[in-house]
């Protein structure tokens, strides 16, 4: 096998081609400038710390393969594309990852599922240089586009032509390897190929340790810059990191958790800074026991915020907000692919250890989108509604949130209501629409 194979050779030529005649034509001289300032950007500090750590400790990844018989020179290519692609592009989405609590499971197993390895003999033959050289731009026009095709309703056709190329692409590209597969086996049984297939998936899973103290060091700073505006007092603030650092330790979700507490309450003594951990273990003995709540108080917030997860709506956690009044959100769901789209929340608002009012809003950007959106709430508002009254929804309450009418109906201690406001001067004729299950 060549140290570049077709596909990698068309790439490269493309790409210095592209820089070329970025650094040469007049028309792209905001395109350097814009080139400049990012280089100017990944020359700070903190980026070239980081990159140097990645660095090291990839090196010392390759220097445990290498002891093991399970890397060698020939794979020098594959490791440079995969500290690229992989390596630094992990370390770019931290954020992402923070919020994806199946990251690291998802990571091992995707490196051995049947998906890597089709991707894997897939990637093993490449088409015609001239061809390769053909279909790289192409590919990559057809990859930019599709982002905006998605951007607006009036672009569908687009959308469906682009992803039909996408998927003949795909199918012709199979097809060329079950033919090469067929006629020059050998190249799939060469030593370089298995060496090829094992090293990028031992180097992810092994790179997962160094990506989790990655995500550690990022939260507790977060955590810390923010102590900076909630505990004045230097001496507290220090006891806190302190604290944290023990009593959290490796727990990240945790110490999110209590960093939002804290900034929300006074902290201005050692008796209060004692009292935002205790009140997180409070938090947590109540998630554990789910208490039951009798039926004319309302409902328990930790059966209740997980009623609309059959339609894929989850909340965070039931927590305190100020007061005696708690309070469990879900994030704004989309509606649509619209650049400006339809979206909606759920809420779970009471007090502690009971849920009062359970909550969906629906917020409509574009009048003339109102049925689809009214439609997605109406089916929500069905599961709520059989959730949390153990009823069907009433064709009064479907007939209120189709068409946005007012209205309110008792069963026994709870209350639906339905309520609408527009808002007032908007171009497109937006307004929000709730309904509520109340405990009176």
């Amino acid at each position: 096998m060549d140290i570049l194979n077709n596909r990698e050779i068309a790439i490269a030529l493309w790409l210095i081609l592209a820089a070329a005649y970025i650094c040469s034509a007049k028309r792209m001289r905001e395109v350097r400038l814009a080139f400049k300032n990012l280089a100017f950007v990944f020359q700070s500090r903190p980026l070239m710390i980081v990159f140097s750590l990645a660095s090291v400790y990839t090196a010392a990844m390759v220097y445990l393969l290498l002891g093991w018989d399970l890397w060698n020179v020939d794979q020098l290519k594959n490791t440079v594309f995969w500290f690229f692609s992989v390596g630094l592009m992990s370390i770019y989405n931290l954020e992402k990852i923070k919020n994806d609590p199946h990251f690291f499971k998802n990571s091992v197993i995707g490196n051995l599922r049947v998906l890597a390895i089709l991707q894997f003999v897939v990637g093993i033959y490449s088409l015609p240089l001239l061809a390769e050289l053909f279909l790289v731009p192409f590919m990559v026009v057809v990859g930019m586009m599709i982002p905006i095709s998605e951007s607006d309703i009036k672009y569908l056709q687009v959308k469906k032509l682009l992803n039909g190329i996408v998927i003949f692409f795909g199918l012709f590209t199979l097809a060329y390897t079950a033919y090469m597969l067929a006629t020059d086996f050998k190249e799939l049984g060469q030593e370089k190929t298995f060496y090829d297939f094992i090293v990028p998936a031992l180097l992810t899973v092994m790179y997962l340790p160094f990506v989790f103290a990655m995500m550690t060091y990022s939260t507790y700073e977060t955590v810390f810059v923010r102590l900076k505006f909630t505990v004045q007092d230097r001496r507290l603030r220090r006891l806190a990191k302190l604290y944290a650092v023990v009593l959290f330790n490796f727990r990240l979700e945790a110490i999110r958790r209590w960093a939002d507490h804290i900034a929300r309450v006074e902290v201005v003594s050692h008796k209060q800074l004692l009292s935002t951990f205790a009140h997180l273990r409070k938090l947590k003995n109540l998630e554990k026991m789910k208490s039951e709540v009798f039926g004319s108080q309302g409902w328990s917030p930790y059966l209740a915020k997980d009623f609309l997860l059959s339609e894929g709506v989850s909340t965070g956690y039931y927590n305190l907000i100020f007061a005696d009044q708690w309070c469990a959100s879900s994030k704004m769901y989309d509606i649509g692919d619209d650049l400006l789209c339809d979206n909606f929340a759920y809420y779970v608002e009471g007090v502690e250890g009971v849920a009062k009012v359970l909550k969906i809003k629906l917020n409509v950007n574009d009048n003339s989108r109102a049925c689809q959106a009214n439609e997605r709430l109406l089916v929500l508002s069905g599961v709520l509604v059989r959730k949390s009254l153990g009823i069907d929804i009433s064709d009064s309450t479907k007939y209120a949130l189709r068409f946005g009418a007012p209205y309110c109906e008792s069963h026994g201690d709870k209350q639906i209501i339905v309520k609408k406001t527009s808002w007032g001067g908007h171009k497109l004729g937006g307004y929000d629409l709730k309904i509520e299950v109340v405990a009176t």
